[in-house]
């Protein structure tokens, strides 16, 4: 009797969980939904704009808007699935990795959310009593404010109803784990977060202390597995809480989530993932590489070629790594082992093309480091062309020379057959429409970086529905998926921008020019140390994660050497690329190994992207010695 009466109680607990996610994913398709129908509105005035010479009044503000209703309908998805981002360096350690610790990390999860929320409230609630209205049309910005409000209360409600079942289950671990190792951890990071926010109010508070203790601290708590963008804000208002006040640090943080949700730059983020889903879901990553492979398969280590020319391709559609490296994993690496490449290469090669997807343009790391940086978002996307495809060229000679040092790597050439490698490149005419699209009308002054992500996500989507492959399922798993990644970006970048508040008004950027000293120090020695740092970085952060978190002390100390930031901004993309597939960390590899299960071993693939890593030693190099490679094209137009 009292095991049934469980049962029918886990059957209830399951039941509601079910509905809750059911609810979830409705408010936050919802939301992309009103995305895709902005994306509409944007594509028409990009059409009535360029074809008719005429533009809609008002379309910009409003467009800015109701993106906020838009992200607020976001934000949330990455803590009701716990896929922020984090690092996972020591989750194998007991103590890190412990019952205890997930409880403290979901805590800090809740208030991380909870201050997001209130500041979609709070900003709701000052529109209606100072009566707001936007410049052109004049309408009150109070009732779309109180919808983002509305919203984001309601599924922070939803994510505190949905912790119910994972606090149980942590319940039920700690009952029979040892606690005093995790107690022990949680009660130094809580008492060094008490001494901090108590002496960051203190007279004699140094600058020295708020920036290294505010580092230390956010540090310690991405190493215990606290995502990123949490850790961030945590310590970014413990910090300004204490310096300054409570008051203070809230209008602070609701300033930053407010000027996130109304960023029409960030909201290309959210537009260049639907495009990037949509586009795999229609099949472009198949077409791309079976077009590559027509055409290039032929020669002795064609396929290997083909599979750097297709990750470069769909990367620069989809625009994240991860994705390209786990999309070709799955298409390209069967076929080259079938054909008798070596699995080390096979491997090896996907992993390193998947680098490719967040340099060359449009790249959604890239739009993030600019807003970071303050630099165009264009001319950064001009300026990681020609390294993009310097990259994509060094990969393919060290495949030549690889495979002429070591013929057994590779089979034999092959017939070439005309009729289907044009065929197949004929077949492969949507990926080349929508990438000239999107980059040529950038790079040509015709729409911004969110029109531009507009035209891609909804061209994306019609390819997708006229493509044979529409399911109403994929399309919900689409948007799905681009809520999730979308929501894992923005809570890291306000995070991020909090922290970097804080070391602001700490004087974090005087403080590290004066130690450094860069007018008496090499800037060669500075750069060298800096290039090793983010290859480090690089092998234990997602790329997001590592340009946010780097910024508050690179830019500073870059910009106090005159170097220009737009390069800064193309090698620092360069470096964390290249350590997603360094040993023994590279993340990159770690997805490709995922992939291939037992048809590849770690050590293997490993020693498949050795030869990637010289071309990157050479990229980074000449990079770093000819600044030119980035900032002529962008000189040019």
């Amino acid at each position: 009797m009292e095991q049934s009466n469980a049962l029918l109680v886990e059957s209830c607990i399951d039941s509601k969980r079910f509905s809750l996610d059911s609810n979830f994913k409705v408010l936050t398709r919802l939301s992309l939904i009103l995305l895709i129908v902005l994306a509409s509105l944007a594509c028409v005035d990009v059409v009535a704009r360029t074809v008719f010479s005429y533009s809609f009044a008002g379309t910009y503000e409003l467009n800015e808007l109701l993106v906020s209703v838009v992200v607020a309908g976001l934000i949330a998805s990455s803590f009701f699935e716990s896929r922020n981002i984090k690092v996972e360096l020591l989750s194998r350690f007991g103590p890190v990795g412990s019952g205890l610790m997930a409880m403290f990390e979901r805590a800090l999860c809740l208030l991380a959310l909870a201050v997001i929320s209130w500041s979609f409230i709070s900003k709701a609630l000052q529109t209606h009593q100072y009566g707001e209205t936007t410049s052109v049309l004049g309408l009150q910005t109070y009732p779309v404010w109180s919808l983002a409000g509305l919203v984001a209360l309601v599924l922070a409600l939803l994510v505190i109803a949905g912790m119910a079942r994972p606090v149980r289950d942590c319940l039920r671990v700690l009952s029979g784990e040892k606690l005093l190792a995790p107690v022990l951890i949680m009660g130094a990071v809580l008492a060094v977060g008490a001494a901090y926010f108590t002496l960051a109010g203190g007279s004699d508070a140094s600058a020295v202390f708020l920036v290294a203790g505010g580092f230390l601290l956010a540090y310690a708590l991405i190493l215990l597995q606290i995502p990123v963008g949490v850790a961030l804000l945590v310590v970014g208002g413990l910090g300004i809480g204490g310096y300054l006040g409570w008051p203070q640090a809230l209008a602070i943080t609701g300033n930053v989530v407010v000027g996130t949700a109304t960023s029409l730059d960030l909201i290309a983020i959210p537009l260049f993932l639907l495009m990037g889903n949509f586009a795999t879901a229609s099949g472009m990553s198949g077409q791309i590489y079976r077009a590559a492979s027509s055409a290039l398969g032929s020669r002795k280590g064609g396929l290997a070629i083909a599979s750097i020319v297709g990750c470069g391709g769909f990367g620069a559609i989809c625009g994240s790594s991860i994705a390209t490296t786990a999309t070709f994993g799955k298409v390209a690496f069967s076929e080259m082992v079938d054909r008798r490449y070596a699995s080390a290469l096979a491997a090896g090669t996907i992993a390193a093309g998947g680098t490719l997807g967040a340099l060359i343009p449009p790249s959604v790391v890239l739009i993030i480091y600019a807003i970071i940086a303050e630099v165009s978002i264009q001319e950064s996307f001009q300026a990681a062309l020609i390294p993009g495809l310097l990259a994509l060229v060094l990969y393919c000679l060290a495949i030549i020379v690889t495979i002429r040092l070591k013929p057994e790597l590779a089979p034999e050439t092959q017939a070439f057959d005309r009729n289907t490698a044009v065929r197949d490149l004929i077949k492969a005419w949507r990926p080349v429409v929508l990438f000239g699209l999107v980059v040529g009308g950038l790079y040509g002054g015709i729409f911004t970086t969110q029109e531009a992500g507009s035209v891609g996500a909804v061209l994306a989507l019609l390819f997708f529905f006229f493509s044979g492959n529409f399911s109403f399922s994929g399309f919900w798993d689409g948007l799905q998926d681009t809520a999730l990644n979308s929501a894992a970006i923005y809570v890291i970048y306000i995070g991020a921008s909090v922290f970097a508040a804080l070391m602001s008004f700490a004087g974090a950027a005087d403080l590290i020019l004066e130690y450094v000293k860069p007018e008496e120090t090499s800037h060669f020695v500075i750069l060298a140390v800096l290039v090793l740092i983010y290859l480090a970085i690089g092998t234990i952060f997602d790329t997001v994660a590592a340009v946010l978190v780097t910024a508050p002390v690179v830019l500073p100390l870059i910009a106090g050497m005159g170097y220009d930031l737009v390069w800064w901004g193309v090698v620092t993309l360069s470096l964390v690329e290249v350590g997603m597939i360094t040993p023994p960390l590279g993340l990159n590899v770690f997805v490709m190994k995922s992939v291939v299960g037992n048809r590849a071993q770690m050590m293997e693939i490993f020693r498949g992207v050795t030869p990637f890593l010289v071309a990157d030693a050479v990229r980074i190099v000449l990079l770093v010695s000819f600044p030119a490679i980035a900032l002529w094209l962008p000189g040019v137009i």
